[in-house]
């Protein structure tokens, strides 16, 4: 006599605990880590059987934990296109301390009121038994939602066993230790789980064993079971259905009907909505399994099938079954950052879509595509005015297109599928490699093919054109010399939120060829940069330089090809008057669509812009005071303010800042043009342009809080003989606590004198911008100090380069990101991202410091490159990786390596 304490202690040693990790974004899937069960269901070839959702259609790396906690390697060998069942594969020579009886699979033992119980690894618990009595044998499949993986044309089993996330692909027992279902999914709203039938899951696995292909065999149409009652309103005659109740006198009481037909599939023209299905091939089809039975049987070949339509009508038509397993993505394509497949079955049936010709999913959107807003859950249609139909069309495309160029290309989104979109896409193959892989189900992996290199191209120049125009109109003149500013970052590196920043730019110099803009469109150094001339041209740019504290950034770009386009642009010429509040200026700038705008407006202040530490640490504007308008923001991106001549004397431009909620935001101001001249005037003199400042922020304190501060009076009379200085300078924080200001500077502060010079403003400091040391007068804690002061040398570049290895983006620590170490700054390499899916993602996250790798210290990134490197060597498994974390804690981990799906790169500017 069999007892359920004996069934459980067999059964447990053959199920185990999956770890899994989704690599890639693909079909329905997207990347991160999971665990689930699955059991072993052939011990000598080492076959396990899970969920299809499990094994998945992306790329996996999985380990199974066993019930002893052994941990094995599996490799997925089988997902079925459509029902929620696979296999994956391990080395039974692996599992060196348990024997594993395995579970047979009994799909005929599954009974109304069985008592089950269904094992597994429950809500992540190692193991869990759950009870349950099955309840139904033919209820509909469960609906996971639009655009998600979906399981269709079959019989699904319930029971109330209460199953949660982990417990996908558990066993379902009988008390004879057989399988009788596989658990797929439960109900949110109630104690529901639902059961795949295992009939189909058999015949697979006997194919598998027997080295065969598992034939799967489609029609593009969708059935539904339909009771007697219901049949009888589709108008299934009375005759028909007495001899169908005769022929079937046990369970099944109904029939299939066709639920849904894709257009120009096999089906299409053939059935329709509301079909009843009465025979195929002669023979009556009651039931899902008759029509598996059929279709994958069949697959290539014609089929008769006959049905019902409309008033008991009798059709007889002709399919010819299509292969399920070509309609499902093999292989996928790495464009850009980003992941395209073929369209599969599931999002075609998902959305009502055909696959005549259908065009290509993009599954993860990445940098090039996102550049034209081809997000998730598109479906490109053309590229550069070509038709693209499938994956083959669009790399044959592709490749055809020179490195840098810009196309147009087509597409939809699945939400809204009748409305075509056309947009500009930037063919930029320089951050990442444009490769295709292809699933192997013998090693469990996809591999991968270089695609090669995209043709370089040198534009032709068109004949040269008059450049500059007379206008007598100033303000006209100023306007051709603003450009729109486009940024698209590779990569999310110095605490990066937008993939895409844009604004307004001046042109400052045409030998050598010079735009201004602001750090909020230029956020970081690694960035493609583009600049549109008049609405009419664009063309890449380069970065020069990024000041450290005053919000500009300086580019320059191909002025030869400007002026053979034709377009009239003409260069800024600066005041040397400086403005005060009160003036009459002219703000010339580009609205939001990028056309100039034009109005008069009055300076009312020159006011410190306060921003604050963000997260993740990200670059801000400090130690700089910014003109403001009573007419407000001006609108639009940015421009400048000009005096009646049309001289530039400030700079308009967006401060970037981030509100409580952590949104990112900002104010307009007006920057000095005494700020911004001392950079330019050194590039165009041909020197490496550069400034030196101190490591501390500085914040403006009224004269009434610093007498409560101790402050002498012959200070405050000093500051209060000066006109309109009701305001002291004091020290609100340092921002770099390995700096060599660090150990001299304190927050509280008051900072009287620099080199002797009375300190009034924070923007006072630009005047030293290339003093190496200073010499400060400071008040603090009730005391007069005179202290020299070393400076800190900036050159404008920031971060050059950035190192990926196993997923994470790896860099030298930047000055927002040292900013926020207060007591210690630590020393090792910062880790920006982690991206999803990969072997980081599961063991670390974004802004820490490694210190470590194997025991090795790496402070820089040829020691972190090196130390990497010589893992890569070793083909270790694992690697030690210790790191620091924001709050100073000592960490140290063991990541598993993945080189396959994550080898190491990195890219550095040259």
């Amino acid at each position: 006599q069999e007892t359920w304490e004996t069934t459980l202690e067999k059964c447990i040693k053959s199920i185990i605990s999956i770890k899994a990790t989704r690599v890639r974004c693909l079909d329905t899937e997207t990347p991160g880590a999971f665990t689930a069960t699955g059991f072993v269901v052939d011990p000598v070839r080492g076959i396990i059987l899970s969920n299809r959702h499990v094994v998945s259609v992306s790329p996996i790396v999985a380990q199974a934990v066993l019930c002893n906690y052994e941990e094995i390697e599996l490799v997925p060998i089988y997902r079925d296109p459509v029902h929620d069942f696979g296999f994956l594969k391990y080395d039974p020579t692996h599992v060196r301390f348990l024997t594993i009886p395995g579970i047979p699979l009994c799909p005929e033992g599954a009974r109304v009121g069985q008592e089950i119980r269904v094992v597994g690894n429950d809500a992540g618990e190692k193991l869990s038994i759950l009870a349950g009595t099955l309840a139904r044998l033919d209820r509909e499949t469960p609906n996971y939602g639009i655009g998600e993986y979906n399981d269709f044309d079959t019989f699904y089993m319930q029971a109330a066993s209460s199953t949660s996330a982990g417990s996908s692909g558990s066993p379902v027992l009988d008390v004879y230790g057989r399988a009788i279902a596989l658990n797929a999914g439960g109900a949110t709203n109630s104690s529901s789980s639902y059961y795949l039938p295992l009939n189909r899951v058999k015949r697979a696995l006997e194919c598998i064993q027997n080295s065969q292909h598992v034939s799967r065999g489609t029609i593009q149409a969708e059935f539904e079971y339909r009771s007697y009652d219901e049949l009888s309103q589709l108008g299934l005659s009375l005759h028909i259905e007495a001899r169908l109740r005769l022929y079937n006198q046990e369970s099944i009481q109904g029939l299939l009907v066709v639920k849904s037909v894709l257009p120009l599939g096999p089906a299409d023209g053939h059935l329709a909505s509301g079909d009843i299905l009465l025979t195929g091939n002669g023979r009556i089809v009651t039931h899902f399994l008759d029509l598996a039975d059929l279709l994958d049987n069949s697959v290539h070949n014609t089929i008769e099938l006959v049905v019902s339509r409309g008033q008991g009508v009798l059709h007889q038509v002709k399919v010819t079954v299509q292969d399920l397993h070509a309609i499902t993505p093999n292989r996928f394509i790495e464009f850009g950052g980003g992941i395209l497949n073929d369209l599969s079955y599931q999002m075609a049936r998902s959305y009502g879509l055909s696959l005549d010709k259908p065009g290509v999913y993009v599954a993860a959107a990445g940098y090039i595509l996102g550049t034209a807003l081809a997000l998730r859950k598109s479906v490109i249609i053309g590229l550069n005015n070509q038709v693209v139909r499938n994956l083959d069309d669009f790399i044959k495309i592709s490749k055809e297109i020179p490195q840098g160029e810009r196309v147009p290309i087509r597409y939809y989104s699945l939400s809204r599928a009748l409305k075509d979109k056309v947009m500009i896409l930037h063919v930029d193959h320089t951050w990442h490699k444009f490769r295709m892989a292809i699933r192997n189900d013998t090693t469990g992996l996809w591999d991968y093919k270089n695609l090669g290199e995209p043709p370089i191209i040198t534009p032709l120049l068109k004949v040269p054109r008059r450049l500059f125009s007379v206008k007598t109109d100033p303000f006209q003149r100023l306007a051709k010399s603003l450009v729109a500013v486009d940024a698209h970052p590779p990569y999310i590196i110095d605490g990066l939120k937008n993939s895409h920043s844009y604004g307004a730019g001046l042109i400052v110099s045409m030998d050598p060829p010079l735009v201004v803009c602001d750090r909020d469109t230029i956020p970081v150094g690694i960035s493609a940069i583009s600049l549109t001339f008049g609405n009419a041209i664009t063309m890449s740019a380069r970065l020069l330089f990024l000041h450290p504290f005053y919000n500009y950034a300086v580019l320059t770009f191909d002025w030869d090809r400007l002026e053979s386009s034709g377009i009239e642009v003409h260069v800024a010429m600066f005041s040397d008057k400086v403005l005060k509040p009160g003036d009459r200026v002219n703000y010339v700038g580009l609205g939001g669509d990028n056309l100039p705008v034009i109005k008069k407006a009055t300076v009312s202040m020159l006011k410190p812009i306060r921003t604050k530490e963000t997260s993740p640490p990200r670059w801000r504007a400090m130690n700089v005071e910014a003109y403001k308008t009573s007419e407000g923001s001006l609108n639009g991106q940015g421009g400048v303010l000009a005096d009646e001549d049309g001289k530039v004397q400030a700079s308009w431009m967006s401060f970037s800042n981030e509100d409580e909620r952590g949104n990112q935001g900002g104010e307009m101001g007006g920057l000095s043009a005494h700020l911004i001249l001392p950079i330019l005037d050194a590039i165009r003199a041909g020197e490496v342009p550069g400034v030196r400042g101190l490591d501390a922020e500085l914040w403006t304190m009224q004269l009434a809080n610093a007498r409560l501060l101790g402050l002498p009076e012959h200070w405050l009379d000093r500051y209060q003989e000066t006109e309109n200085q009701s305001h002291v300078l004091y020290i609100t924080g340092i921002t770099d606590a390995s700096s060599p200001c660090a150990g001299l500077l304190s927050a509280g502060d008051i900072v009287l004198l620099i080199n002797g010079v009375m300190m009034m403003n924070v923007s006072d400091l630009a005047r030293f911008s290339q003093e190496e040391e200073l010499k400060m007068t400071i008040f603090r804690n009730g005391h007069e100090l005179e202290i020299v002061v070393p400076t800190t040398y900036f050159n404008g570049q920031e971060t050059t380069r950035v190192i990926g290895w196993q997923g994470m983006l790896v860099q030298d620590a930047y000055m927002a990101a040292k900013e926020q170490m207060q007591k210690e700054v630590p020393k090792g390499l910062y880790v920006s991202c982690c991206l999803f899916g990969s072997p980081a993602q599961m063991s670390l996250r974004p802004g820490i410091w490694i210190t470590e790798i194997n025991q090795r210290p790496v402070h820089t990134l040829d020691e972190f490159f090196d130390a990497v490197k010589l893992g890569n060597q070793k083909a270790e498994s694992h690697v030690h990786v210790k790191y620091v974390s924001r709050n100073n804690g000592t960490h140290l981990v063991a990541l598993r390596l993945d080189h396959h799906y994550w080898p190491t790169w990195q890219i550095q500017k040259d």
